[in-house]
């Protein structure tokens, strides 16, 4: 057998066989075997916490001043051409007066407009195109949209689904039929105009029977289109038409056409994230349907209910699937995590879920400063036709934090919003201080302050000061304060001409910083309590964790 290679760091390693099943954490560094016995699973209400360590930061070999100076030079060609680019975007100010004029919701037209990008032009044409009657529909259409979709459909594409979609049930409502009818996003696959074509593909009697009996669309299905897993070698989702007309495709593009189907004739219809069935939306409730090659769906009323609770912690108000938590269910001998990423379910707690009986697990991390998360494992069964409670919080071992140091500075800065020089000294007077030394134009510090943008409600609600501090020499060509559009509103934007901040840093820590970006935060003291070198992902949500204790 095959020996692994793995970088240094924690492994969760998982075997089954037979439906059974085991499991351990192992450093890669530090462990040499690792024993798993297998056995039946044992989900009894179990509860493990794990501490995930990753590798130690290794130093990289810096590289001659050439090769710095022509990659410096790459980045900033770079940067000219998407800025070149980018200024042939339409503006704020022509989107309102565009909105006025075609009586459209000013901020709701921006927001679409500005998220698409170069595709804007494309966007424009189908705003131009609604009629009053069509705005409230047609704007509903754009919400269903992601971010991508408005970046890359065509006009046409998205006024075909607009003008070619069913008219409203009257027993469902605009949500319903908005997200479920008249959206051309149903999942992975890019968006086409189908709606035409199904329409045109079946007689008035074949129609009617399947809005009389959606499942009668899987028959069809079954009868008509062979599912072939193995000649869609890259398992590239093939549009409704497409597999209309091939008359063969792979399941999850079969999953596609059927809920393709369904809404063109009406009938609001969808895959369902947590197990990835076909649905459509009856009396209230939506009812589950699945092709030959699979298990068929538990009764709806033996579906299981599932509750979840979430304690708050201190920097973490509000989970969020994929980053905080996920929810997994045994299927043969594996756990799969449920997709529930864009599930608006999840927004807020308690929130339910409506779920097959089985097994489940429930996992939970919160990552620390120093890059290592504390992992919990619950485990727990759901019985068919039951209720169940969970509750769940995050790991806290958050100590209070060190004085690290103390920040004192008088260094000259420029402040790029008025052209004013400032003393920072008198900046931080008496306040509790968030300070990022950054390099605009390197990756780690667009992830930085893409980060602090996110964090924008708990940063603007705290009292102190962030100041973001362009370094000396680190200033792009053409910079504008428009690339942070979302800073905290306590958010300085400031340059250090003469590289004074960086000399005051290096000498809190005696040291000589090498990567940028530096984050630090200090109380009014000056009393620094946390500090970073280059960036670690979570590094905004570990700020909001030290605020409490910058006062």
């Amino acid at each position: 057998m095959a020996r692994p290679r793995c970088s240094p760091g924690d492994l969760i390693v998982l075997a089954n066989k037979d439906g059974k099943l085991a499991f351990d954490k192992i450093n890669v560094a530090s462990d040499n075997n690792l024993n798993l016995v297998l056995q039946e699973p044992d989900f009894s209400e179990k509860q493990i916490d794990l501490d995930i360590i990753p590798p130690v930061a290794r130093s990289v070999a810096p590289v001659s001043s050439d090769k710095l100076q022509e990659n410096n030079r790459r980045l900033q060609q770079e940067d000219a051409i998407r800025q070149a680019y980018e200024s042939t975007f339409i503006n704020e100010e022509k989107v309102r007066a565009f909105a006025q004029e075609k009586g459209l919701p000013p901020d709701l037209t921006w927001k679409y407009l500005q998220t698409s990008r170069g595709n804007w032009k494309e966007i424009l044409a189908y705003l131009s195109s609604l009629k009053p009657e069509e705005i409230e529909y047609g704007f509903g259409l754009l919400s269903t949209l992601t971010e991508k979709d408005l970046r890359d459909t065509p006009a046409e594409i998205l006024l075909a689904h607009l003008h070619q979609a069913q008219p409203k049930p009257k027993n469902i409502g605009d949500d319903i039929y908005i997200r479920y009818i008249l959206s051309p996003r149903i999942g992975r696959e890019l968006i086409t105009s189908w709606r035409g074509f199904i329409q045109q593909k079946f007689s008035e009697n074949e129609k009617e029977s399947f809005r009389k009996d959606p499942s009668s669309i899987a028959q069809w299905i079954k009868r008509n289109i062979i599912e072939d897993d193995n000649e869609n070698y890259y398992h590239v989702p093939l549009f409704p038409q497409g597999a209309l007309e091939l008359g063969r495709a792979d399941n999850y593009s079969i999953k596609i056409l059927l809920v393709a189907i369904a809404r063109s004739l009406g009938i609001p219809a969808r895959i369902d994230q947590a197990n990835d069935r076909p649905c459509y939306y009856k009396d209230g409730r939506w009812v589950e349907l699945f092709l030959e090659k699979e298990e068929p769906a538990p009764p709806t009323k033996n579906k299981s209910t599932l509750r979840l609770f979430y304690q708050p912690i201190e920097g973490v108000s509000k989970p969020i699937y994929y980053t905080h938590f996920t929810l997994a269910r045994l299927e043969n001998g594996q756990f799969k995590t449920l997709d529930y990423e864009n599930d608006p379910v999840l927004n807020s707690f308690p929130c339910q879920l409506q779920v097959d009986p089985g097994y489940y697990l429930l996992i939970t991390g919160n990552r620390q400063s120093d890059g290592s998360v504390l992992a919990r494992l619950k485990f727990f069964n759901l019985s068919p036709k039951t209720v169940k409670d969970i509750h769940f919080s995050l790991r806290n071992e958050f100590k209070k934090p060190e004085v690290l140091g103390k920040f004192l500075s008088s260094a000259k800065v420029t402040d790029l919003n008025t052209g004013r020089q400032l003393n920072l000294a008198n900046l931080l007077k008496d306040k509790s201080f968030i300070l990022l030394l950054i390099d605009p134009d390197k990756e780690p510090t667009k992830h930085l302050m893409e980060e602090i943008q996110a964090a924008k409600e708990p940063l603007s609600n705290w009292k102190g000061i962030i100041l973001t501090i362009i370094a000396k020499d680190k200033m792009p060509t053409n910079f504008r304060l428009e690339i942070y559009p979302n800073l905290p509103s306590i958010a300085k934007i400031l340059y250090d001409q003469n590289s004074q901040v960086i000399r005051d840093i290096d000498q809190v820590f005696k040291t000589k910083t090498v990567n940028l970006p530096i984050t630090l935060a200090g109380n009014e003291q000056g009393e620094i309590i946390f500090y970073s070198e280059g960036y670690k992902i979570g590094l905004s949500e570990q700020l909001v964790k030290y605020l409490p204790y910058l006062k």
